[in-house]
């Protein structure tokens, strides 16, 4: 009887043994990308708060002294209201500031530095009534008047109007002669005229128009109200 050949075993190809990375290879993308957007967002808030601050704080900018934009004035918590019996508007004014006289057609204020008279009357041109006011002033006490320039913009309340600043000396009572300035504002609605004149010292070179309190003056002319 012949012997059977024994056949050879069959071997299954070992299996490939797995690379496993290392466990730093893990780690390294996420905190690079982590890294990364953290290093954006710096220089987003970097770039943003620049611009910012280069909108809102003024920096070593000139002061506006000749054709200056409108100012945004931030009302105060306490003032006082003058209605006018005969015409019917309101003046809104800082509380702090004196009344000197009022009757049914305006009312003068004393201010932290000069003042401000406003005065109500029917029909009228307002270009008119802006020369009259300024013709009319005293040559005894009113010396060298001399107009500076024409305010752009000029309104009372929500009614466009005219208005110039004018620069003089004026003589008190001790026979000083004091430089000033002074506006004359004028608009006219519904029938009734209304001027507004303010007065202060003169400081051309740290205010528009030369008039420290000239926005304390076109907030009252904001807060104006018509009948």
């Amino acid at each position: 009887m012949q012997a059977v050949a024994a056949q050879p075993a069959y071997h299954y190809p070992p299996a490939p043994r797995a690379t496993y990375p290392t466990a730093g290879q893990y780690k390294l993308a996420p905190a690079l990308i982590a890294g990364g957007l953290v290093l954006i967002l710096i220089v987003v808030a970097v770039v943003i708060g620049g611009f910012a601050s280069s909108q809102f704080v003024g920096g070593n900018r000139t002061p506006c002294t000749v054709n200056c934009s409108p100012k945004f004035v931030t009302p105060l918590a306490e003032e006082a209201t003058y209605v006018s019996s005969a015409y019917k508007f309101q003046v809104n004014y800082f509380s702090q500031w004196t009344v000197r006289t009022q009757d049914a057609h305006g009312i003068t204020l004393g201010t932290k530095l000069g003042q401000v008279q406003v005065t109500g009357s029917s029909g009228g041109n307002p270009d008119q009534v802006l020369r009259s006011t300024v013709s009319s002033l005293p040559t005894s006490q009113w010396q060298g008047v001399t107009l500076v320039g024409n305010l752009k913009g000029a309104h009372i309340g929500n009614q466009d109007g005219v208005g110039e600043v004018y620069s003089a000396n004026l003589v008190g009572s001790s026979q000083t002669a004091a430089k000033v300035r002074f506006a004359v504002i004028v608009a006219s609605h519904g029938g009734v005229t209304v001027a507004i004149f303010a007065l202060g010292p003169a400081d051309p070179k740290n205010f528009p128009y030369g008039m420290p309190e000239g926005q304390a003056f076109d907030y009252l002319c904001t807060e104006f109200g018509w009948a």
